[in-house]
């Protein structure tokens, strides 16, 4: 989600309230530079597995070595595969049992109880979900964000945080 000042925050809401903390959100350069390494990896796998159908063609004695080109196409294909699931479980936020938890755990994140809130409002404005927190101290808190993920969140706690 967006906050007023236009930083990226990812939200988790628990019954107790909810935490935000500050993430990175990848720029243009930033995907440019993934693509370029998928296709990097794309293009070796291909090009050692038509190395591997190549050398059956023109050696066609030598089956060993296209055995050998053919297995390092897809030991290429596992480290890609590796090499892309260790970056997806290190993004993967741990789970935490409460909003309290969790804003002791992680750094930089801030917690808003339950007990502070007077009321949310959820509303769409454009393509964007608009969330509107009154706490009891303080201004009002707004969140923006073009995923309606975050008003499914706070939906439960509109108009009202919930009871219990």
């Amino acid at each position: 989600m967006r906050d007023a000042a236009d930083q990226w925050w990812l939200v988790s809401v628990y019954d107790d309230g909810w935490c935000t903390a500050p993430v990175a959100v990848p720029t243009p350069a930033d995907t440019r530079r993934r693509l370029r390494g998928l296709l990097g990896w794309l293009a070796a796998v291909a090009g050692l597995f038509a190395a591997a159908v190549a050398v059956g063609f023109v050696l066609p004695s030598a089956t060993w070595l296209s055995w050998l080109l053919l297995a390092a196409s897809l030991a290429t294909l596992a480290a890609a595969g590796g090499r892309a699931a260790r970056r997806r479980a290190r993004r993967r936020p741990p789970a935490f049992g409460s909003s309290a938890e969790h804003a002791a755990a992680v750094p930089g994140s801030a917690r808003v109880a339950r007990e502070s809130v007077r009321g949310v409002s959820v509303r769409r404005e454009g393509h964007e979900d608009v969330v509107t927190i009154a706490v009891r101290r303080g201004k009002p808190v707004v969140y923006r964000s073009p995923d309606r993920t975050l008003g499914r969140l706070f939906t439960a706690w509109s108009p009202a945080p919930p009871t219990g």
